[in-house]
């Protein structure tokens, strides 16, 4: 009795399923002295059986039964709800599973399998334990008062833990609709919806608002990385509305757009003198963004030599004008944008690396058009209201036709392209009319025309996804990367809960689990 007391008392004292269930299993194996012992679990559909063994073994047996069939005993044991015993000669007329035959092989000669359910209060069959050994110790094992009370503290326990996990996901998700509802809040607050501001409904543009949503709350220095066109002023515009500095100044600096011989006085400022032609003195961006945020358009083409002086501010908040004797103070939030790869221009030492590090508190990546090709008719539905209201108009729409050959193009100019698109096409299509395919420009017009076997409208050159579909010399490996892409996206979207991905996904956890397990997804 001491000893069961014992390891009655090391089992409830784990507060994880694996382990409790693995010690549980180690105990009765060791405690009586028995071959293997066997946990056989319900799936979440309870159509199917599957095995877990004691951790200690290395058979390898990971099999999986289905309820249904009454060609092995464990349907019987589901079924009935009573324990089976078997012995190894009463095996032979278990031989027509063949998951079976292999799973009992291990069985010996003078050896006994038993198979005893584990039930709830409803009398409901919530595991099984099952157990080969020699048969006078199986024998024993029945006839042990605390054996079966040892089965049922198992089984208590381990519902609890699970009922607590529960919650504790219930309590997960009951939070992120309290942030959701928080942020919503302090979006009115600020009469700013995020939604409205950054159109799109897919996957990449929720994942995107949640993350500038996260950005918005604190004050690091937000980099914001995309291909040209697809609105990264937007997302700057949005991290500092939704931000507590939306009320100050929101500054902004296209580092391209400035020769670099103007660029310093442009964002230090200068005093009168400092320079010829300087007949006055001049605030900078710097100062003006002064309790607010700057937002560095473009900040890949920022001159090595400003990039030191900025690196300065950032680090000190202080800064010189041009021709200044006196350092002056500003404390802003930066946030930086750029096309270019700042990692790559840091190698090629036309980036200064500690000042990268500087600006990667909090990047953010902007998906490209091509990837959210399912956001095309929204943003299209957009740009066309956006143009009836600025030029007096009333075009009705894209018809089909425009639409499924707006879906299909390449779009280097990424949302900014699709937008001149639908503009010129808007002013070639009379009011009350939709958009036909004669109304886009002349050399969309004939590589739509031009249509291929499958009648799929190809462009002047190949999707990428075209290319690289072309490229493809391995199927299987293919199909396996995308669908580890597609994995590892939806973890991301539910951070980390496998629970939830393999909903969200139509997958069983356990499923989810061995794909995880066999794409090598951490």
């Amino acid at each position: 009795m001491k000893q069961w007391l014992e390891l009655a008392s090391e089992l409830v004292s784990y507060r994880e399923q694996h382990k409790l269930t693995a010690f549980y299993l180690q105990a009765i194996e060791q405690h009586w002295q028995l071959s293997c012992c066997y946990l056989l679990h319900p799936s979440p559909d309870g159509r199917h059986l599957t095995t877990r063994g004691n951790e200690n073994h290395d058979d390898g047996l990971q099999l999986e039964w289905s309820v249904d069939d009454f060609d092995q005993p464990f349907a019987h044991v589901v079924q009935q709800a009573k324990l089976m015993l078997i012995s190894q000669t009463q095996l032979a007329f278990w031989q027509q599973n063949q998951s079976f035959i292999t799973f009992s092989s291990q069985v010996k000669r003078n050896e006994s399998l038993l198979i005893l359910p584990l039930l709830d209060g409803a009398n409901h069959v919530k595991s099984m334990v099952v157990v080969i050994g020699e048969q006078t110790r199986v024998g024993h094992l029945l006839s042990d008062e605390y054996w079966q009370q040892f089965a049922d503290m198992y089984l208590s326990h381990r519902l609890l833990l699970q009922d607590i996990k529960s919650q504790h996901e219930q309590k997960q998700v009951l939070n992120e609709s309290l942030s959701r509802l928080m942020l919503q809040r302090n979006e009115q607050c600020n009469g700013f919806d995020l939604s409205q501001h950054l159109l799109g409904a897919s996957t990449a543009m929720e994942q995107l608002r949640d993350q500038i949503a996260v950005a918005a709350k604190s004050n690091l220095t937000v980099l914001i990385q995309g291909e040209t066109g697809v609105g990264k002023e937007l997302v700057a515009k949005a991290v500092h509305a939704l931000s507590d500095k939306h009320s100050e100044p929101f500054v902004v600096i296209n580092c391209a757009a400035i020769p670099e011989n103007l660029l310093e006085s442009e964002l230090f400022g200068y005093e009168k003198g400092a320079f010829t032609g300087a007949l006055k003195s001049r605030t900078g961006l710097i100062a003006q963004a002064d309790g607010g945020t700057l937002f560095l358009d473009e900040m890949g083409e920022l001159p090595i030599a400003l990039q030191a002086k900025l690196l300065r501010v950032l680090e000190t908040y202080q800064y010189r004008p041009l021709g200044s004797n006196q350092e002056r103070s500003s404390r802003f939030r930066l946030i930086a944008a750029t096309h270019v790869n700042l990692r790559q221009s840091v190698d090629e030492g036309s980036f200064r690396l500690d000042l990268y590090y500087r600006l990667y508190q909090y990047p953010l990546f902007v998906p490209n058009l091509q990837s959210r090709a399912q956001d095309i008719e929204l943003l299209s539905s957009y740009f066309i209201d956006q143009y009836n209201a600025r030029e007096s108009r009333n075009v009705a729409g894209l018809s089909k036709d425009v639409l499924d050959v707006l879906k299909t193009y390449d779009y280097p100019g990424n949302v900014r392209e699709l937008r001149s698109l639908v503009e010129f096409a808007c002013v070639q299509t009379p009011d009350t009319k939709y958009v036909q395919l004669e109304c886009l420009p002349a050399d969309k017009q004939n590589t739509a025309s031009s249509q291929g076997a499958e009648g799929e409208f190809k462009f002047g050159s190949r999707t990428r996804e075209q290319k690289e579909r072309a490229g493809i010399s391995d199927l299987k490996l293919a199909l396996e990367a995308y669908e580890k892409q597609i994995i590892v996206e939806r973890l991301r979207k539910y951070n980390g809960h496998r629970a939830k991905t393999a909903e969200s996904l139509g997958l069983p956890k356990r499923t989810l689990a061995h794909k995880c397990q066999k794409l090598e997804i951490q």
